[in-house]
């Protein structure tokens, strides 16, 4: 194997774009990076100026604050139920949804699918109040119910269209053939569909956490108690009215990003693969 000798000016350039590029990842970066140090300062450094660039005492009381002492196990627990139920919902139903636009033509089809995007243009504060309404009729607010059945409205609109497009690229004759071979439409479509849309569901289903997960407005209108919070509603109560312990809110935010991490890394191969495969697959 030869290997290319590169000229002066494209060493050049190419040393620039990795500097630029590390560069641009540092900018990303460094709010994250800023907000792990703050979480292990103790509260009277992070008061101090000029800054400490690293803590001068390592510590971990922010967390151990933060998750007894202001009930963020029960926030946690409030936001993996809402979030988790959500997402799982939302993905079969989109699933089921995305199929039938995918491989049935029908009267309103188009028009429908243009409803579901039109909704995504909509500003959630707009909603709110419905939703309030409609909840408070129906004496679900201040439960998971209400929050779940929110979640699923807003994202599972753009979940059907996102894995539409990944099902149109799936041959149909994959369907007819398992149908040829005896199975019926829901047995082609668990069988041989799904399997094959699994990036697609990926991406969906890590849309669908992040919106549950990250989701403020919703939380704070349709919540009435404290135990009933979820992450963003809970790191927002830590900000006091004559003081912020920025170490406590710090770790909070730390806490609740993890999760997110944690799913983003675990799907991220599924996930690339879904944003991908249209393009390649006929």
């Amino acid at each position: 194997m030869v290997r290319k000798h590169l000229s002066v000016g494209e060493y050049t350039l190419r040393i620039i774009t990795y500097l630029f590029l590390i560069f641009t990842a540092f900018i990303f970066l460094a709010p994250l990076i800023w907000t792990a140090i703050t979480s292990f300062k103790t509260i009277t450094e992070t008061y101090e100026w000029p800054p400490t660039w690293l803590p001068r005492n390592f510590t971990f009381d922010a967390y151990i604050n933060v998750w007894k002492y202001k009930d963020f196990s029960t926030i946690f627990k409030n936001s993996v139920i809402v979030s988790v139920s959500s997402t799982i919902i939302c993905a079969i139903l989109a699933s089921f949804a995305a199929y039938g636009f995918s491989r049935f033509r029908f009267k309103g089809n188009k028009f429908m699918m243009f409803l579901f995007l039109f909704t995504q243009m909509v500003p959630a504060i707009l909603l709110l109040l419905p939703y309030f309404i409609v909840m408070t009729k129906l004496k679900l607010v201040n439960t998971y119910t209400s929050l779940i059945l929110a979640y699923i409205s807003f994202s599972l609109p753009f979940c059907t269209w996102m894995l539409k497009s990944f099902i149109d690229s799936i041959p149909k004759d994959l369907d007819e053939a398992a149908m040829i071979d005896g199975a019926n439409r829901t047995q082609a479509l668990v069988l041989v569909v799904f399997p094959l849309a699994l990036p697609g569901i990926a991406a969906t289903v890590l849309f669908g956490f992040l919106v549950a997960w990250n989701h403020y407005l919703f939380a704070m209108g349709l919540t009435t108690s404290p135990n009933m919070y979820t992450l963003p509603v809970g790191i927002a109560s830590l900000v006091g009215e004559y003081r912020v312990y920025w170490n406590e809110l710090m770790a909070g935010a730390i806490i609740a990003s993890m999760p997110a991490l944690l799913l983003y890394v675990f799907l991220q191969k599924w996930f690339v693969q879904g944003l991908t495969a249209g393009a390649v697959k006929g």
